[in-house]
């Protein structure tokens, strides 16, 4: 169930920000980078158009084709707000 929340969560992410690395993740959710690493990996199988990272910025940028498949029609802001609510950092 967790992996769907933070699957989710990058979609959500993406959407608002434009851009997302393993620490946020790691930050929000209280999880080890290898839980985090392999949550983008199974994101990144998924969509692979949605995210390319960018050694520069260290960091996953949105991809120009993007289509958010884990958060379907729920609002970004919403969902972001709503696992605020729930994992405080």
């Amino acid at each position: 169930m967790l992996d769907k929340v933070l699957l989710k969560y990058i979609d959500a992410y993406l959407l608002v920000f434009g851009e997302i690395n393993t620490h946020v993740i790691m930050r929000k959710f209280s999880i080890g980078r290898i839980k985090s690493s392999r949550i983008f990996t199974v994101y990144r199988e998924g969509r692979p158009t949605n995210m390319r990272y960018d050694s520069s910025r260290k960091c996953y940028v949105k991809g120009v084709v993007f289509e958010s498949i884990h958060l379907k029609d729920e609002s970004a802001t919403r969902f972001l707000a709503a696992i605020d609510t729930v994992f405080t950092d």
